[in-house]
C-alpha cells in the first residue's frame, strides 16, 4: 500500500509503470546499426558484420566431378583473418502467403496469358489458394524454401566508442579514433570485396530490411505469416525492432509465440566426411536450421596444442595411442601443405508446439546424422538457448565456445564437405504449372523451356501418379495464347473427363461396336498416299512375317491407292435422277477403305506380265485379313469418315480394347499417329503448339523394328513442327 502511495506522489515512478516497457530480450541482442552507404552493420561492442545470401546448388542434376568442384571451391570462405568470424546458416523455412514469389505467381498469370481456357484458369487460382492455405499451416504439405546464410563478423583490434559529449571538446584523441576506426573500416570492405569476387557461387549481400525480416521470423514464427512488420527504422537500434511477441526462455531453448526450440550439436567429428552428404538433409519434410559457426586460431596456438599432443603420444605404448599419435602426424602433414585448424561448432535447431512433435523431428535428424555422417548428436538441455542465440546471424563470437563446450577442431579440407550448399529441383523461370515436390519444393514448373528439344520421358512406377502429373501438366498448358492442340492415346484413358471439360474429341477403340475411327480419312495428297503404302506394309509383315515385302510390292500399292482415290473422286457427287447419273456439287469429303484399294489392286492385273500378275495375287492374299469378312475388316471398311477439319483442341484415343492383339495395336497407333499428323497440318492450326502424350508408347516397338523407325521418324517430325511430344512408361 505505501508502494502505491510513494507512485502515486512521485509522479515519475507512475508514469515509468503505464509506458515504461520493460526489460527487453533485445538488449542482449548484439544488432546496433547499418551503415547503407557500405551495406555494412555496425554492432554493439564495435565490431562490424555482413551476411551474404548463397545461391544453392540443385544436386540432382549434378555429376560427381560438378559436386566435387563445387565443393572444393568453397575454399577460399575459410582464408578470412583470424580477427573475424564466420557463420553459416542454412535455413529451410516455410512460405509465407505475403512472400513476394507467391505473389509473382499471381502476377504471371496477368502478365503470361493472355486469353486463357476458363478451366485452366479456374484450377491455376484455386491451386494458389490451396498453396496459400497451406503456408499458414506446418503440416507435411506446406512448401518450404531454402538459403544459405553467410555471415562475416569483423572484430576491430580497438573498439570504437566515442561519447556524445565528446564531439564538442577539440581532442585529438578522438580525431586518432576516427582515422583508426577508417582503416579499419577500409580493411573489412576490401575484405568483403574480396569475398564476393572470388567466389563461384551467386552471391547477394543483404541489406538492413532482409536481414531484420529474417531475424524476426525467428523470433516471430507464428505472426510473421499472418500480417507485414514495419520496415527498418534507421534512428532505433536494430536490437529493439526484432521481437513483438514476450518469448520465453527455458534452458533448453526458447519458446516464441507456442512454439518450443531444441538444439542438437555433433559431439564429435564425423566419422565419414564425404562432397554433397550434407544433401541429405534436403529430404526432411518440415523446417528446420543448421548452423556452423566458425573461429580461427592463431597459428601459435594450434602448434602448441599440437606439439603438446605429440609429446604426450610419442612414448605411449598403448593402441590408441599410436592410433592417436598417426592422426596427428597426418595433421601436421597437411598443415604443411597449406591446410588449416578451425574451430567449429556445429547445431541443428528446429521447433514444434508440443514435445511429441519435437520428438519426432529429433529421430529423423539423428536417423540422418547416424546413416550418413556416423557421428554422435547431442541434445541441448542446458545450453540451448546460448547456443539458439548463437546461431542468429552475426551473434556468434569465438568467446562464446569457451562456456558452451561444444567446438571441435576441424581441418579446413574436411570442413568443407560440411556446408549445406544443395538444395532440390528449384524450377524454371518462365512456367505454366506450379507443383510441391517431393522436399516440399514449390517449382514452378514448364516442359516448354528448353529450345533445341520437345520430347519428354516421364517415368514412375505403378499408381504413382504419373497420369495425374500429366493431366496437371496439359490442363496448365491450355493458359497459353493461342489455345494449344493436344492428343492422346493412351490404353483405360484416365483423360476422359479432362476432354470433356476442354470441348474434346474422345475416340474408344471396341471390338463389339461400330469402329469411330478410320485409317483413310483425311486429305489426300503424297503425304497421304506414302503412310498408307507404309502402314499396309506394315500390316502385311505383321501378319505374314516370312513374306518379303519388296520394292515392286510397295509400287504396286502406291498406284492402287491413287487409283482408289481418283476413282471415288469421279464418283463423288453423282446423283440417279429419272434414270441418268447427274453431276453435283458436293463438299462432302471423299474417303475410300480397305474394300476400295483391293478393287482397284485387282484390275492392275490387266494388261501385266505374269510376275506382276503374280506379285498382286500374293499382295490380295496376303491383306485377307483386311477386307471383306477378313479378322480385322471392321477396323479398315466401316470406320467413320468424317472431316478432320473442325474446331476441336483436344482429342483422346483409347487403344486398350487392342492391348491383346500386337498387331491391330500397332496398326492403329500408326493410323493415328498419321491423323495427328493431318490435324496439325490444317490451315487453320498454322501457329499454334501441339501437345501428344503417348501411354507406353516404347512399349509398341520392343519386337518390331519397322514399327521403332516409323516412331523415330515421326518424333523427329514432331520436333520440327513445334509439336511437344511426351512418353510415360
Amino acid at each position: 500500500m505505501k508502494i502505491i502511495e510513494n507512485a502515486q506522489i512521485n509522479r515519475k515512478i507512475f508514469t515509468d509503470a503505464l509506458f515504461k516497457r520493460p526489460e527487453s530480450l533485445g538488449s542482449l541482442l548484439p544488432y546496433d546499426e547499418y551503415l547503407t552507404e557500405m551495406g555494412i552493420f555496425q554492432l554493439k561492442d564495435g565490431s562490424l558484420g555482413a551476411v551474404f545470401k548463397i545461391e544453392l546448388l540443385e544436386h540432382e542434376s549434378m555429376t560427381e566431378d560438378q559436386i566435387l568442384k563445387s565443393v572444393a571451391s568453397m575454399k577460399q570462405w575459410f582464408s578470412l583473418p583470424e580477427n573475424c568470424a564466420l557463420q553459416v546458416l542454412f535455413d529451410s523455412s516455410r512460405y509465407s502467403p505475403l512472400d513476394q514469389k507467391i505473389s509473382r505467381f499471381k502476377d504471371s498469370f496477368k502478365d503470361s496469358f493472355n486469353d486463357p481456357h476458363p478451366v485452366s484458369k479456374i484450377l491455376y487460382h484455386e491451386k494458389l489458394r490451396l498453396i496459400e492455405k497451406d503456408c499458414l499451416t506446418s503440416s507435411d504439405a506446406s512448401p518450404l524454401k531454402r538459403q544459405l546464410l553467410i555471415s562475416v563478423r569483423y572484430f576491430l583490434s580497438k573498439p570504437f566508442k566515442v561519447k556524445l559529449s565528446d564531439l564538442s571538446n577539440n581532442n585529438s584523441s578522438i580525431s586518432r579514433e576516427l582515422k583508426d576506426f577508417s582503416y579499419e573500416l577500409q580493411q573489412f570492405d576490401h575484405l568483403l570485396k574480396d569475398f564476393k569476387d572470388n567466389n563461384t557461387f551467386s552471391v547477394k549481400q543483404l541489406n538492413g530490411d532482409e536481414l531484420v525480416s529474417i531475424i524476426r521470423q525467428q523470433f516471430n514464427p507464428e505472426s510473421y505469416y499472418k500480417r507485414s512488420f514495419a520496415p527498418l527504422n534507421n534512428n532505433v537500434s536494430i536490437s529493439d525492432q526484432l521481437i513483438f511477441s514476450t518469448p520465453k526462455l527455458r534452458y533448453e531453448g526458447i519458446e516464441c509465440e507456442g512454439r518450443k526450440t531444441r538444439v542438437l550439436t555433433l559431439k564429435t567429428a564425423p566419422s565419414h566426411s564425404y562432397a554433397g552428404g550434407m544433401a541429405s538433409f534436403v529430404g526432411l519434410n518440415f523446417p528446420f536450421r543448421i548452423s556452423i559457426n566458425y573461429s580461427f586460431p592463431r597459428v601459435q596456438e594450434v602448434k602448441k596444442f599440437l606439439a603438446m599432443k605429440e609429446f604426450f603420444l610419442e612414448n605411449a605404448a598403448t593402441a590408441r595411442a599410436k592410433v592417436q599419435k598417426s592422426e596427428i602426424d597426418d595433421v601436421q602433414h597437411k598443415l604443411a601443405l597449406d591446410d588449416r585448424v578451425l574451430s567449429m561448432t556445429f547445431c541443428i535447431m528446429f521447433d514444434g508446439k508440443t514435445d511429441q512433435e519435437l520428438d519426432e523431428k529429433m529421430r529423423k535428424i539423428c536417423n540422418i546424422c547416424h546413416t550418413y555422417l556416423e557421428c554422435e548428436i547431442v541434445s541441448e538441455t542446458d545450453i540451448g538457448l546460448g547456443l539458439w542465440m548463437n546461431g542468429l546471424p552475426l551473434n556468434y563470437t569465438p568467446d562464446a565456445d569457451l562456456s558452451t563446450r561444444r567446438a571441435i577442431r576441424i581441418l579446413r579440407s574436411d570442413a568443407i564437405n560440411f556446408m549445406p550448399i544443395f538444395d532440390s529441383f528449384k524450377g524454371f523461370k518462365t512456367p505454366v504449372s506450379i507443383h510441391l515436390s517431393r522436399e516440399n519444393n514449390l517449382v514452378p514448373f514448364s516442359l516448354l523451356e528448353n529450345e533445341t528439344s520437345n520430347h519428354t520421358v516421364v517415368l514412375a512406377d505403378t499408381g504413382s501418379g504419373k497420369s495425374a502429373f500429366v493431366v496437371d501438366w496439359l490442363q496448365s498448358v491450355k493458359k497459353l495464347s493461342p489455345e494449344p492442340i493436344v492428343f492422346i492415346i493412351d490404353k483405360k484413358s484416365s483423360y476422359g473427363m479432362l476432354s470433356q471439360y476442354f470441348d474434346g474429341d474422345l475416340t474408344v477403340f471396341k471390338r463389339d461396336q461400330n469402329i469411330p475411327f478410320s485409317p483413310f480419312r483425311g486429305i489426300y495428297n503424297e503425304e497421304k498416299i506414302a503412310f498408307l503404302s507404309k502402314m499396309i506394309s506394315m500390316a502385311i509383315k505383321l501378319t505374314s512375317p516370312s513374306f518379303p515385302v519388296e520394292s515392286e510390292h510397295q509400287t504396286l500399292i502406291s498406284k492402287a491407292l491413287k487409283l482408289a482415290y481418283l476413282k471415288k473422286l469421279d464418283q463423288h457427287g453423282l446423283d440417279y435422277v429419272e434414270g441418268e447419273f447427274i453431276k453435283q456439287k458436293d463438299n462432302t469429303p471423299v474417303t475410300i477403305d480397305m474394300n476400295d484399294f483391293i478393287v482397284e489392286l485387282g484390275t492392275l492385273v490387266q494388261g501385266k506380265n505374269e510376275s506382276d500378275k503374280s506379285a498382286i495375287e500374293a499382295l490380295i492374299s496376303k491383306l485377307k485379313p483386311f477386307y471383306g469378312d477378313g479378322t480385322y475388316a471392321a477396323f479398315f471398311t466401316k470406320g467413320r469418315a468424317s472431316s478432320l477439319d473442325s474446331e476441336t483442341l483436344f482429342y483422346v484415343y483409347d487403344l486398350d480394347a487392342l492391348d491383346g492383339d500386337p498387331t491391330l495395336q500397332i496398326l492403329m497407333t500408326m493410323a493415328v499417329i498419321e491423323e495427328i499428323r493431318c490435324i496439325l497440318s490444317l490451315p487453320q492450326h498454322a501457329g499454334r503448339t501441339g501437345f501428344l502424350v503417348m501411354e507406353e508408347f516404347a512399349m509398341l516397338g520392343r519386337n518390331n523394328p519397322a514399327f521403332r523407325d516409323f516412331a523415330i521418324d515421326f518424333a523427329e517430325t514432331m520436333r520440327k513442327r513445334g509439336c511437344w511430344l511426351g512418353n510415360s512408361k
